[in-house]
């Protein structure tokens, strides 16, 4: 668990992040108090105003606390009702998440440009002038890929605008991305390689290195793409964390090495909009679901699919008395034969039924999910387990849980498919980035070299790649832009698989396996937004 200091640490920086000034008050006067999360560009005249600023552009970035994770449940890994018409297509641009998150997007834009519109008319030092314009503009520069790769082209507005320069027309993606690279360049040049513990959680040179390495894989700038991953790695910092799960607990932050930028939240802040959802989401809602087809991606731990004829550990039959006991959360859980010897990284992220999923709040004793138990919220006999906090004991909206928004990991695999894709490659140098992620202290699946084997075409090493992203970074919020990025829609985003659940009752009871949801890919919906009607009405240059 943490320590105060860092409990302490953390909650300074929140509470700097939503800007909050106080005057000398009752206790009674200070709980009424509501927080101003940003200052007006009049008032910006001190070093002091430009920090609570730039604090700002991180309050509008942490303001929807579905972000980034909500977009795994638009794809094959998840599934909520709610968010059935993105699935599917069938949304329009008056679609609630459509519209939040333009405008989430394009707050962060507007907090930025004000930054850096009145930075060089403050008194700073060279330190801190570097630090809130690099920050300023990698927060920006983050703006403005979310939104290219959701919307494609969009205005662009780099400066603070008066309501008569609301009507702008859409720049073209290209040039957008041309502008997000040449502004993450710009911000690390600018940005410090790490801060103080204070300051934890603020952009840094190797996130801005990192989220350089994305748009440039994501816009299919291969070479490019595998030179920032390098350098990211040659900046010494970050390495792969030892145990798997405690990445997506709050216990697990003094330790971690490998997150290089993420979203910070703290526990029991729930009131001022500072602590994670998805304890509530996850764990007690149930709604959200993990789907088989994700499910199914888990190889065994010999390395092999379940689907695959020669792979002896996989036994899909029921037999109760093959029950064997095994560790979820560092907490004794409950199995059956269908999902023991699973790539640990399954346990991590979902809940397969009969597994302990939570304990009870008086004694702490495990509760078994059985889907028919707790079918009205699990329609397809699977939960989310990643993000869940289970120290909180059932209560709502308390988790510090940081979602994480680019770590190590993902550099080594963008490298290892940066150079796969560009055709100029040493295939044992490739191999062996898929085997760091592969062979973690907690997970140990077997290398690339001992189960795919050697001299593997171009095709094939894709295929472990995308495989290895996909189990690797379930419920990170990556799955949409791999999808997008691969052009694997018509088969990815058709069918939702699950079980019966009224049929699982029992840990002897045969799966019954059916699908959920069925669609029919239209890649023009599916992968690009349109544009949300809440601009189109007040931007006349957009038809």
């Amino acid at each position: 668990m943490k320590t105060m200091k860092n409990i302490k640490n953390k909650v300074l920086l929140l509470l700097g992040l939503f800007g909050m000034f106080f005057c000398a008050c009752d206790d009674a006067d200070f709980l009424d108090k509501q927080p101003i999360d940003f200052l007006a560009p009049d008032n910006i005249s001190s070093s002091r105003d430009i920090e609570e600023a730039v604090n700002g552009i991180y309050s509008s970035y942490i303001s929807d606390p579905l972000e980034p994770i909500i977009t795994d449940f638009f794809t094959d890994n998840g599934i909520q009702s709610t968010y059935i018409e993105i699935w599917n297509g069938s949304f329009n641009n008056e679609n609630t998440f459509v519209e939040t998150k333009w405008v989430r997007n394009y707050k962060m834009i507007l907090r930025a440009n004000t930054v850096l519109d009145n930075i060089d008319n403050i008194e700073l030092s060279e330190e801190k002038y570097n630090q809130f314009k690099g920050e300023a503009t990698f927060m920006r520069a983050l703006a403005y890929l979310d939104l290219t790769e959701f919307y494609g082209g969009v205005p662009l507005r780099i400066r603070v605008e008066s309501l008569a320069e609301a009507n702008k027309p859409i720049t073209p993606k290209n040039d957008i991305v041309d502008f997000i690279l040449n502004e993450l360049e710009t911000a690390s040049d600018l940005l410090p390689i790490e801060y103080s513990a204070s300051d934890k959680g603020r952009a840094t040179k190797g996130a801005a290195l990192a989220i350089k390495a994305r748009v440039l894989l994501y816009n299919k700038m291969y070479d490019q793409a595998a030179i920032y991953c390098q350098k990211v790695k040659d900046l010494g910092k970050y390495s792969l964390m030892d145990d798997y799960e405690l990445l997506f607990l709050p216990e697990g932050e003094a330790s971690n090495n490998e997150t290089i930028f993420d979203m910070q939240f703290i526990e029991n802040q729930s009131d001022l909009a500072l602590s994670s959802v998805w304890n509530t989401y996850f764990l007690l809602f149930g709604s959200y679901a993990a789907t088989r087809n994700l499910h199914d991606e888990f190889y065994s731990t010999n390395g092999l699919s379940i689907k695959d004829p020669l792979n002896t550990l996989y036994d899909p039959s029921v037999n109760p008395d093959v029950l064997s006991p095994n560790y979820i959360g560092k907490q004794e859980g409950i199995y059956d034969n269908r999902f023991t010897n699973r790539d640990p990284r399954m346990n991590s992220t979902i809940v397969v039924p009969y597994s302990v999923f939570r304990y009870t709040r008086a004694n702490e004793s495990p509760e078994v999910f059985i889907p028919a138990s707790h079918g009205r919220n699990t329609p397809v006999g699977f939960k989310v387990r990643k993000h869940i906090d289970y120290s909180n004991k059932w209560e709502h909206r308390v988790s510090g849980v940081n979602p994480i928004i680019v770590r190590y990991a993902d550099i080594l695999l963008m490298e290892a498919e940066a150079l796969i894709e560009s055709g100029d490659y040493d295939e044992t140098y490739v191999s062996n980035l898929i085997n760091e992620v592969r062979q973690r202290a907690s997970v140990m699946m077997p290398k690339v070299q001992d189960v795919e084997g050697t001299g593997l075409s171009q095709n094939e090493l894709r295929q472990i790649v995308r495989h290895e992203r996909r189990v690797e970074f379930a419920f990170e919020g990556l799955r949409f832009f791999d999808i997008k990025r691969w052009d694997i829609g018509a088969t990815a985003l058709t069918t939702v698989k699950g079980y019966r659940i009224e049929s699982l009752t029992t840990s002897s009871a045969a799966y019954e396996e059916y699908d959920y949801l069925t669609a029919t890919f239209d890649p023009s919906r599916s992968y690009l937004w349109p544009i949300p009607k809440v601009e189109t009405d007040s931007n006349t240059e957009i038809n």
